[in-house]
């Protein structure tokens, strides 16, 4: 499996109830028309064992970000409701 090179496009940190939650968006050299994004921490509902793990690539950096936020609403939502966290990405 080859090595893919990406692009850190912009990162955020964000403190939700004293959880570090670093993410960015990313892109790969060799396809500056694709965006993905990868985040610190994950979060896990009270009602589903799995953890919530963003895994998409998107067409425009605009979608990539709306998405990002979205999900980081998601996790302080999930955490307010007594959620948990888990670890994710290594960034």
């Amino acid at each position: 499996m080859p090595a893919i090179i990406y692009t850190v496009l912009k990162e955020y940190f964000v403190e939700i109830h004293t959880h570090g939650l670093k993410a960015r968006i990313m892109s790969p050299i060799y396809d500056q028309k694709t965006f993905t994004f990868q985040t610190n921490l994950h979060y896990r509902s009270k009602s589903h064992p799995e953890g919530n793990k963003p895994a998409s690539t998107f067409n425009s950096f605009a979608t990539a970000e709306r998405h990002l936020l979205q999900y980081i609403e998601e996790f302080q939502n999930t955490l307010d409701l007594g959620g948990d966290v888990i670890p994710g990405t290594n960034i």
